[in-house]
């Protein structure tokens, strides 16, 4: 009930600022409402800004996630120190959004699925290799100009792991966005997309907080009855079935 009436609340608050913004009738931006978040979910959730890397089926995390924080010689444990709070607060943002659970586990406990890792400029794509299951999967990234960037592994669409690398070096709102970007974007929506807008997932807007739309793709990937591994096409439909049922009308 309460994933439900989130989304119910999150449509229709959308709905009625973006009529208001444009000047058009209710009626028909309710028209296209669910034909425009279910776009939105297919584009984030199953595309890849990196050629050959999109996914054919759901990819989230059932599982609590275990995290650690690390960092390079560099950077040291300030930057732990200075960020925590940060990671500590979107967490709790996404906790509330997804249902799932977050703990940060000590540096020497076993048993971590997520490392979020403070690096510096010139030691950023080092450390990626070093944390990768793979190092030579980063030949395939864009990373020269990358700030951050996430690693994620799924097995059969179940997320079993993922790692963060954070430019420490950043001034502070740049890497609360950049934290924020990377935790959503590792949790099962990998990709940008310049149309989704404004999000997290367009690289156009720096935000502090999950937008009304990322909200709502969180929410529906999250929804019990999205399954991992389920197949893009059969996903869209229960998408699309889970919005008429929350936004009557809607498509």
């Amino acid at each position: 009930m309460i994933r439900r009436a989130f989304l119910a609340v999150a449509l229709a608050a959308f709905a009625v600022v973006s009529a208001s913004a444009q000047q058009t009738p209710a009626p028909a931006r309710t028209a296209a409402e669910n034909d425009r978040y279910t776009a939105y979910f297919d584009w984030i959730v199953f595309g890849s800004e990196f050629a050959g890397l999109g996914s054919p089926v759901v990819r989230k995390w059932t599982d609590p996630i275990r995290y650690k924080l690390g960092f390079n010689a560099a950077a040291g444990t300030a930057a732990v120190n200075r960020f925590r709070p940060v990671v500590e607060r979107h967490l709790k943002v996404l906790s509330e959004l997804t249902l799932l659970k977050f703990e940060e586990i000590g540096v020497r406990d076993p048993g971590e699925n997520l490392i979020i890792w403070f690096s510096t400029a010139d030691k950023l794509v080092e450390d990626g290799r070093m944390l990768a299951a793979n190092p030579a999967e980063l030949d395939r990234l864009k990373l020269d100009t990358a700030n951050c960037f996430f690693l994620s592994y799924a097995v059969e669409g179940k997320m079993v792991a993922a790692r963060i690398v954070a430019n420490s070096q950043l001034p502070q709102m740049e890497i609360e966005h950049c934290l924020l970007e990377e935790l959503a974007q590792s949790l099962g929506l990998p990709n940008d997309d310049d149309r989704v807008a404004p999000s997290l997932f367009n690289d156009s807007f720096k935000l502090m907080g999950p937008s009304m739309i990322d909200r709502v793709l969180l929410r529906l990937l999250y929804d019990p009855r999205m399954r991992p591994g389920m197949p893009r096409a059969q996903a869209l439909v229960l998408v699309r079935q889970v919005l008429s049922e929350l936004n009557p009308g809607g498509g």
